[in-house]
């Protein structure tokens, strides 16, 4: 049995790709440092890059995990602004 995390999006568990939750060039290594990643489908990452409302999902997402064990005020120190 797949965890839901490995599925996030539609529900979908083959061929998964790993997702970056805060995405950017200089975010892609803190999102692996945080481990604000996600695996999803091919079809759905494709979506998240390719549509403002999944796309801002997905750094909300990566925010709210981030929260979890840190500050707010750390999150935008480290990833320079707040998505929530």
């Amino acid at each position: 049995m797949k965890h839901r995390a490995e599925y996030e999006i539609c529900g979908r568990y083959e061929y998964l790709e790993e997702h970056h939750l805060i995405p950017g060039i200089a975010n892609r290594k803190l999102s692996d440092r945080y481990k604000l990643k996600i695996n999803i489908c091919r079809a759905c990452h494709n979506n998240i890059h390719n549509k403002k409302e999944l796309l801002d999902w997905s750094k909300k997402r990566g925010q709210k995990l981030f929260e979890r064990k840190h500050s707010r005020e750390e999150f935008i120190k480290v990833f320079g602004r707040s998505y929530l």
